[in-house]
């Protein structure tokens, strides 16, 4: 009996270890498209400043604006995401985003807090503004599909009500994020 419980607790321990290094995979591969998209959405706006990103999902924001928009469907539709569980995996994996810090530095770019807005708004932040002189930029994270060749992502300038409709949809070609019309 000592014998199989042991047994027993060596699979548990194998078994949480692959799920664990899976996860982290996962993760980093997230974080490395995630940063390639936003960093050339940068670029090619010549844009040196971003707004802080928000913790929530692209799927969480969306609800919170508009409730009557069925974002999910779009989603699950664009991405070719067969169920709502693989939908939901692809979007959970959002939640661990992490920009990358060292390439912000490197490329100069300013990371804009909430708080620096609402003194931009009040009049006491000219700081800012003169730093951002191309404007800032907000970006929500985007969503890729499991092949990490397609990707949702929305991103619009801080100030304006704009908005890219429909979401636009961007898929990896030749090592480029090309935005697809759709």
């Amino acid at each position: 009996m000592r014998n199989t419980y042991i047994i027993f607790c060596l699979f548990m321990c194998v078994l949480f270890i692959s799920c664990t290094k899976d996860e982290a995979t996962k993760t980093e591969i997230y974080n490395q498209k995630a940063n390639e998209l936003i960093f050339q959405t940068l670029k090619e706006n010549k844009c040196n400043c971003i707004l802080e990103i928000p913790k929530e999902t692209m799927v969480e924001i969306s609800n919170a604006e508009n409730p009557k928009y069925d974002i999910r469907t779009m989603l699950k539709n664009q991405l070719k995401a067969k169920t709502n569980a693989n939908l939901d995996s692809l979007i959970n994996v959002s939640k661990k985003f992490k920009l990358d810090i060292e390439k912000i530095k490197l490329n100069k770019i300013k990371i804009v807090s909430l708080e620096n807005i609402k003194n931009i708004k009040k009049g006491n932040d000219s700081i800012t503004l003169k730093m951002c002189k191309n404007g800032i930029i907000s970006i929500q994270k985007p969503i890729f599909d499991e092949n990490y060749k397609k990707a949702v992502f929305e991103y619009n300038y801080t100030f304006t009500c704009l908005r890219l409709l429909p979401t636009p949809i961007y898929e990896l070609k030749k090592d480029k994020w090309i935005r697809t019309e759709k």
